[in-house]
């Protein structure tokens, strides 16, 4: 059971232990997410002016690697104050920032500053990276072990819906007339409830309060690191995590060029196919939070990442059969009304359903098994990991807008990454000695 925090009564999404948090964490997502798409989606339709860059398309890989950059260089004193603070406290500071951040990215949709627009969202990767190690690392404190599974679950659950909801917001209002504005109106208002919710988040004392801060972002960079592979069990699943945030990324930033140039679409058919993605990541994370408490399911990752996979192959040969004209972009009642359309896009929550399932179990597996001393850190370090991969994930798309190739590659290419993951599981599964995947369900 947890250190601090006692178990209440009632479904666990009830719980003050568990929905200030989830309130938090959905509300910033969908706010990230609002801010992301409108710049995802105006730049290459020319609602928005990216700064230095002749072609717009070539701003979108650069746009979307602004967060990780930014949590890249932020991860190291992040995971330290998040070890050394109290949570609740450290909860309400970073929502705060966030409500600051989002203020000042109203005035910019509001006012066209394209320029103060993408440094916000670089901003707001920054805010990330204060809060993720806070949040991921508070739930084995207000959590038992065996609930961790079904806490991340729930967790995805609502990144992923909220996800969606921010794609919805983000592509739909910024092409509206004062589009600008209104994507400024919803930034506030989700920062100001992510930021009410954190009031409520209960007292879970600091790991490490006697922990001496440093600023020496290499030599503590390299330290959480030291921790991550000197704690047993903890690096695979957190590579794993980093893995998928590659390939996540790879994905929903190849989809606006995707839908234009393969499936000949209109760009609210872009943001839609987003939204289908996060929509099986939330139907994925909704069967992940279901698994048995005595399992660590990471069988059942195994067998999921290698059904996307599959999948992702699927979608590269259904394209040219729901693909629009290029005189005629299909809308997306067209593109659903249709076998193939309606097919595709059902591969496409499938496939995001299948990620879904594969990354709740790592993501507590890493949670069990770190230390709680250093365990802050850890987590820190599996943001910096996930930004890490997913940078080059984002970088990826100018293989094709460099190469002019076609965007249904990058499905190709994503499946069999899928393919190989898979299949060093089922190596590791096997050499690994009975029970390493269950025998720290009940550990704290």
């Amino acid at each position: 059971m947890s250190d601090t925090v006692k178990t209440e009564t009632g479904p666990l999404f009830f719980q003050r232990r568990f929905w200030p948090m989830w309130t938090a964490l959905s509300f910033g997502t969908f706010a990230d997410n609002t801010l992301r798409q409108a710049l995802l989606i105006g730049i290459p339709a020319g609602i928005i002016t990216a700064p230095f860059f002749d072609d717009a398309d070539n701003a979108l890989p650069f746009i979307g690697a602004l967060l990780p950059i930014s949590i890249l260089i932020f991860s190291s004193v992040s995971g330290q104050l998040a070890d050394k603070y109290e949570t609740s406290m450290m909860f309400r500071r970073t929502k705060l920032s966030e409500v600051i951040l989002m203020a000042i990215a109203a005035i910019a949709f509001a006012g066209g500053i394209g320029w103060l627009s993408i440094a916000m969202l670089f901003a707001m990767g920054a805010q990330s990276a204060f809060f993720s190690p806070v949040r991921v690392g508070a739930m084995p404190k207000y959590l038992a072990a065996n609930e961790l599974v079904r806490g991340n679950g729930l967790c995805n659950a609502g990144l992923f819906t909220f996800i969606l909801l921010g794609y919805m917001a983000g592509s739909v209002l910024i092409i509206q007339e004062r589009g600008g504005a209104m994507v400024g109106g919803v930034l506030i208002g989700a920062s100001l409830t992510g930021f009410l919710a954190s009031l409520r988040a209960p007292f879970a004392a600091a790991n490490s309060p006697e922990l001496r801060l440093s600023i020496n972002a290499p030599a503590q960079t390299a330290a959480m690191f030291r921790f991550v592979f000197t704690s047993r069990g903890v690096a695979p699943p957190l590579l794993g995590v980093g893995v998928f945030y590659l390939l996540s990324t790879a994905v929903t930033v190849a989809i606006p060029l995707y839908g234009r140039d393969a499936l000949h679409a209109t760009p609210l058919v872009w943001g839609a196919l987003n939204g289908f993605f996060a929509i099986g990541m939330g139907i994925g994370a909704v069967a992940a939070a279901n698994m048995a408490k005595s399992r660590s399911g990471l069988g059942a990752s195994t067998c999921a990442i290698a059904a996307a996979g599959v999948s992702c192959f699927s979608i590269y040969f259904l394209t040219p059969l729901a693909a629009g004209s290029q005189d005629a972009p299909i809308g997306l009642v067209a593109l659903l009304s249709t076998v193939p359309g309606a097919s595709l896009v059902g591969l496409l929550i499938v496939t995001s359903a299948f990620a879904g399932v594969y990354i709740a179990p790592l993501q507590a597996a890493v949670q069990r098994r770190a230390p709680k001393p250093v365990r802050a850190r850890i987590m820190a370090a599996g943001a910096f990991s996930n930004a890490t991969f997913a940078i080059p994930g984002s970088l990826s798309l100018l293989a094709i807008t460099a190469t002019g190739a076609d965007p249904r590659l990058a499905f190709v290419a994503v499946g069999a990454v899928m393919l190989v993951i898979a299949a060093v599981m089922a190596y590791r599964r096997r050499i690994l000695p009975d029970g390493l995947y269950d025998e720290m369900l009940k550990a704290d």
